[in-house]
């Protein structure tokens, strides 16, 4: 039975129905060049609040890298470095080889790649229900993989009158625990601030003590009070050698019995770092707080046992260039540069209001792995070397220079600014390449100097011959629902705009507004010879204003507010973030590729003559392929196959590119042997799975949870199996076929 049973792999990817075959393949070699400097990473998609770890990916003996990047309100994007090789931090290489290994909607707010049972193969711990997960690294060979192991670790809670009681060990949804093996006995265990209080609780992991090994999660409370310390209320520094009255029995150290009177202080959320500082054998702490920029860092002056803080140094390193990074800088401890020695990345850990551009902060450690001598290198690391727009970044085609070659204009959310704001742009990556093999040179980050037009964040332009002269105009839809007009006045092949109108209204002279976030294309739906606009929004539906006016001037009437019936708002939340874009298919069809807030690609089908219609949603996954949140589609032949290649666009500020013939450099998997469909889908009382293949012996169909747990297996009977949902809870589930046949995962929603 394979154990990689999460996602189809993004190397080679499926043909889409009704369609001719039509794979993608992810291409990180297109060149891109900013100022004559190669970025060698340009399409990783980009980076904000990082937590990283390294794992070995490919199973070369060298450790890559786990970038775990949860920016947005769906992000949860892994990112995946390999290592080239070398001593440096340069010997590593974008892959997406890899993304179908993750469980799927599985690791969010928080994942740590830790080694729990001592087999040398890191695992990852994530946040659960108050809690946290843990996946178990069962790779074997090269085949990396990894399986639920517990859904929710559990400790036993210990009174002060020494009685226990299990719950699960609480971890709250915006902190950074520390997880590490503080006892020095082996195995891991966790340091996290209480439900309630700014103390920091000890859970120490009885696996050696119980069964000799380290391969359990056996948790009990040990100290409630660990390091005796406590947060204060109006900057991040803590108050040391606190008496602790209200401990478990016998603690790590004992106290002189007091109750603290302030130990019913709230606790906002905080990162800890357990690490050695100062070169002795207990850990010393790293603390970053979700109001502040700095890092603390506390000096154990005891023993592995007996844990007390004696110091603090409040603008850690102090000998160096202190951490100055907004907001809630959380620390990954690991060996960047490949020297044996492991080195301190600082990005943040908030959702907004935090540094996106510059948000990784390189230590480079100087001294030794126990005693660490931190070097400030850089702020920008791996992000100086990728297409990095801060946040959000909005893929647009546009052949700017008239030389017959497709530009991209990109445009984004904003980059942080000092005071607390965004200042939205777009950027111009011009093709210098060829008709059949781009390359790309970022010419500016400010494209028209629309930072200074007082639109303000997320623009979002769409081109198109709105006057009838024979080049292309300029709308752009802002964060407030608006579309603006900018006219191209150029009497050459490069594009020159000015602003034509502020506010566009519609055929009745009231101003067009969509809401929030207005996403427009212009396209000719109705086969007028006008351009009509389509306008995505934050509602997560399509309006449609159709052009009743000449080709000179446009009117705009609003012909729907739903067009197609289209919809990218997922169960669980309520906004959609829609970003369209209308392609033709190999039938020369039109058809509709639809980014989301999720950050899922929407497929829809059934659009000729049938505009004012319900259109058919091929697929809400389209490919498997999600970039994080917020994504944003753009579709081209750029590289003259005949085939459209893809860019995608996300909230982490970064693209990616998607070819659609393959290319050497890409190391293939294996394609699943089996294609089917999921009827119906949304499903309540039972689901057929339509095999292309009536031989199915020694195979089953195995239902999955979020979190990667089988709920249910049957075993696969010909070409149609009936699965009975009934005691199926209602959610989000992956379903595929195993054994001798194989198949891809497709997303199961199933509602009572």
């Amino acid at each position: 039975m394979n154990s990689r049973s999460f996602l189809a792999p993004l190397v080679l990817l499926a043909a889409l129905p009704g369609m001719a075959q039509w794979d993608l393949y992810f291409d990180g070699t297109v060149p891109v060049q900013r100022q004559g400097i190669p970025l060698d990473l340009a399409w990783a998609g980009g980076l904000n609040t990082v937590q990283m770890g390294q794992v070995d990916l490919n199973g070369d003996g060298l450790k890559d890298l786990f970038l775990f990047d949860r920016i947005g309100s769906q992000g949860n994007k892994v990112i995946t470095l390999i290592n080239t090789g070398g001593t440096n931090n340069l010997g590593y290489r974008v892959t997406r080889d890899y993304d179908h290994v993750y469980p799927l909607d599985g690791l969010h707010d928080w994942a740590l790649m830790r080694d729990y049972n001592c087999d040398g193969k890191e695992d990852i711990f994530t946040y659960s229900q108050a809690g946290f997960s843990v996946f178990k690294n069962t790779t074997t060979g090269g085949d990396l993989s990894f399986q639920n192991s517990t859904y929710r670790v559990n400790s036993t809670y210990v009174s002060p009158s020494g009685t226990g009681s299990v719950a699960n060990l609480f971890v709250s949804q915006v902190d950074l625990p520390g997880i590490a093996d503080i006892d020095g006995d082996g195995d891991l265990d966790v340091l996290t601030f209480s439900l309630l209080g700014s103390y920091l609780e000890y859970h120490k992991n009885l696996s050696m003590e119980l069964y000799g090994t380290c391969d359990s999660l056996k948790y009990e409370l040990r100290n409630k009070c660990w390091g005796y310390f406590a947060e204060n209320f109006g900057d991040n520094s803590v108050t040391l050698n606190l008496p602790c009255g209200f401990n478990v029995p016998a603690p790590e150290m004992e106290t002189n019995g007091q109750t603290d009177p302030d130990n019913d202080r709230a606790h906002a959320g905080s990162t800890v770092t357990p690490i050695n500082l100062d070169g002795d054998a207990d850990k010393d702490l790293l603390v970053g707080d979700i109001s502040f920029n700095n890092l603390v860092a506390l000096t154990n002056g005891g023993t592995i046992t007996s844990a007390i803080m004696v110091d603090q140094d409040t603008l850690f390193p102090s000998y160096d260039e202190f951490v100055d990074l907004p907001i809630f800088p959380a620390p990954s401890h690991v060996d960047v540069d490949k020297d044996g020695n492991r080195d301190l990345v600082v990005s943040p850990n908030g959702l907004s209001l935090v540094q996106n551009y510059e948000s990784m902060w390189y230590y480079h450690n100087n001294g030794p792995d126990e005693a660490p001598i931190f070097d400030l290198q850089q702020r920008d690391l791996f992000q100086d070397r990728m297409i990095e727009l801060g946040e959000g970044a909005y893929p647009v085609l546009f052949d700017e220079n008239g030389d017959g070659l497709m530009d991209l204009v990109v445009s984004n959310h904003g980059y942080y600014e000092t005071s607390g704001t965004y200042t939205g742009k777009i950027a111009l990556l011009r093709n210098t390449g060829t008709a059949t093999a781009p390359a790309f040179e970022v010419i500016t980050y400010d494209y028209a100097g629309l930072s200074t037009s007082g639109i303000g964040r997320s623009m979002y332009p769409a081109f198109g011959d709105i006057d009838g002269d024979g080049d292309n105009d300029m709308y752009i839809g802002d964060e407030q629902g608006r579309l603006h007009f900018f006219r191209n006045i150029s009497t050459g092949p490069i594009a020159q705009f000015i602003l034509q109108q502020v506010n566009v209204p519609d055929m009745d002279g009231a101003m067009i507004d969509v809401g929030q976030f207005a996403a427009p294309q212009f396209s000719d739906l109705d086969g007028d010879g006008l351009l009509d606009l389509i306008i995505g929004e934050r509602n997560g539906n399509l309006n449609h204003y159709r052009n009743v006016g000449s080709p000179t001037v446009a009117s705009w009437m609003l012909t729907s507010e739903a067009l197609g019936g289209v919809s990218t708002v997922e169960w669980w939340n309520v906004t959609g973030h829609s970003t369209p874009c209308l392609f033709r298919n190999a039938q020369n069809e039109r058809e509709l590729l639809l980014g989301s807030e999720s950050g899922w690609l929407y497929h829809y089908g059934n659009i000729e003559g049938n505009v004012g219609g319900t259109w058919t949603l091929l697929d809400s996954t389209f490919m498997d392929l999600r970039d994080g949140s917020r994504t944003a589609p753009c579709l081209y032949d750029f590289t003259g196959d005949g085939g459209l290649d893809l860019v995608v666009g996300n909230y982490r500020g970064g693209l990616s590119f998607w070819r659609s013939d393959p290319i050497s450099t890409v190391v293939s998997t294996p394609t699943p042997t089996a294609t089917y469909s999921v009827v119906p889908n949304p499903a309540s009382e039972a689901v057929d799975l339509l095999l292309d293949r009536s031989t199915v012996a020694n195979s089953e169909w195995v239902l999955r949870n979020a979190l990667g747990q089988v709920v249910l297996r049957t075993p696969a009977r010909g070409q149609r199996t009936r699965v009975d949902l009934t005691g199926i809870e209602e959610g989000l589930y992956l379903v595929r076929c195993e054994g001798d046949v194989e198949s891809s995962a497709q997303r199961l929603i199933v509602v009572k």
